[in-house]
């Protein structure tokens, strides 16, 4: 029942992230609502250097490298080894490993893949070319001054070719101090004269206006679950930053609890709640602290080993409550009180012909009422529903989500205009990738975390704070 992700009224298992496979969002991003952080590209880079689990080339010498496996799964990975859900590749691996880090600190346009008309690729030379196109490209000869998070640019031998790119840590009159993939078949820090020939220039990453956003009304976040020691941590903005609210809930005795979180009572806030599935019943809470279940109650759901529970606001009076989708026969099951009895929103889908179906819930259109859709990793498809009993998608589109495995599919309302829309969290580098329209297209908001250090996180999204 680990595969429902709901932001704001959300399903999210206790045992493991979903395995739904998630990639870049595709296109040209909108101006993302909060800026690329520049120590956050150096914290990126510095923690790349010091991961002794991959900041160098395996077997030593041979090419294989961490980087190229997570961007270019087509390069040969044979005599490789793999970490962190990663298949290393062998390939030259400065440019891979220089995306990487942008990508991890939310540098707009980082997220999309080369074959998907991203810029940056597995060249050097992309760096530049990044800055040219979108105008961040200084030359050396300009007597520019290399900012910390920058891309620096060589060309050893000056013959008009660019053959290496590095992060700029740091610079001050007359030097320049850098963070490189790939430098002596690992990461380095290196230094170098600021008149040095070799540098051709540098490229600085895009930014929006600064930030991180304080969600206003209406507007979801993130968190996460850590079924390891039963710990909510919960962050009110979106962006990387310390958690606003944490607590321990022992819920960690309860192996199989499946994780969930809605506005319980109509305040206008999402707080959190678990379905045990070992006897079908319900807890909900209606505050973000430990405590006593403010509503339970037994359902006899666990009749139905694989049902994967949902919650949402399905008749629009502003309180969540919960629901089930059978999987066996691909029906929902949705009731609007916080108690047993018959479902008070029932039908059938046809979703059962497709088995790794991500059921999602959400206001798509912004009336007031949650419905249904789902996102299918076969194809990398979402398909929604505007109004419950609908097998019809309103709205339906393509990303190219399908190729990297191990993402979380999320759905939330990103930037308070009342419609939920979707993204998704990599767990092989802690990222979110989160987009406003119903449309293919890169991530409005994208920020790392450290989260890929607790592989069996439940994220979560919701409206924390209510503000």
């Amino acid at each position: 029942m680990s595969d429902i992700r709901r932001a704001g009224r959300q399903l999210a298992a206790a045992v493991a992230t979903t395995a739904v496979t998630a990639t870049c969002f595709a296109t040209v991003m909108t101006t993302p609502a909060f800026a690329v952080n520049r120590s956050a590209i150096v914290s990126a880079a510095q923690a790349e250097l010091t991961n002794g689990t991959r900041n160098h080339e395996s077997p030593a010498g041979s090419g294989c490298n961490y980087y190229t496996g997570f961007f270019r799964p087509w390069k040969s990975g044979s005599g490789c080894p793999s970490s962190g859900g990663v298949q290393w590749r062998n390939s030259a691996w400065c440019a891979d490993f220089a995306k990487y880090v942008w990508r991890k600190a939310g540098v707009k346009h980082a997220d999309v893949p080369e074959g998907n008309g991203g810029t940056l690729n597995g060249w050097a030379a992309s760096f530049k070319n990044y800055g040219t196109k979108y105008g961040t490209w200084h030359t050396r000869a300009s007597g520019y001054t290399p900012q910390p998070g920058d891309a620096v640019v060589f060309d050893w031998d000056q013959n008009g070719d660019i053959d290496h790119v590095g992060i700029v840590k740091s610079a001050d009159g007359s030097t320049v101090y850098t963070i490189e993939g790939n430098s002596g078949d690992r990461i380095k820090a290196n230094s170098y004269s600021r008149s040095n020939v070799d540098i051709v220039g540098y490229t600085a990453p895009l930014e929006g206006t600064s930030g991180p956003v304080t969600p206003p009304e209406g507007r979801d976040s993130t968190g996460y679950y850590n079924p390891a020691d039963g710990t909510y941590h919960l962050r009110d903005a979106l962006g990387e930053g310390a958690s606003n609210r944490a607590w321990d809930t022992g819920l960690e005795t309860i192996p199989d609890a499946v994780v969930v979180t809605g506005d319980w009572n109509g305040d206008g806030k999402d707080s959190t709640g678990f379905y045990n599935p070992a006897d079908g019943t319900f807890h909900l809470r209606n505050t973000l602290d430990d405590g006593a279940s403010n509503a339970a109650w037994d359902t006899g759901i666990e009749t139905i080993p694989d049902a994967k529970i949902v919650t949402g606001d399905w008749n629009g009076d502003g309180k969540d409550s919960t629901g089930y989708f059978n999987p066996a026969d691909g029906t929902f099951h949705l009731r609007n009180a916080h108690s047993d009895g018959s479902s008070d929103y029932a039908w059938d889908t046809g979703l059962e012909t497709i088995p790794d179906a991500v059921v999602l819930i959400g206001d798509w259109n912004g009336d007031g009422k949650d419905t249904t859709g789902y996102y299918d990793p076969a194809d990398g498809t979402f398909h929604l529903q505007d109004g419950l009993g609908h097998t019809t998608s309103s709205k339906a589109w393509d990303t190219g989500i399908e190729t990297v495995p191990g993402a979380v599919i999320v759905t939330g309302d990103w930037d308070g205009d009342g419609k939920d829309s979707v993204g998704f969290y990599d767990p092989r580098d802690g990222t979110f990738h989160l987009r406003n329209a119903h449309s293919d297209g890169s991530s409005d908001y994208a920020w790392g975390t450290e989260l890929e250090t607790l592989p069996n996180a439940v994220i979560l999204t919701g409206d924390w704070n209510g503000a």
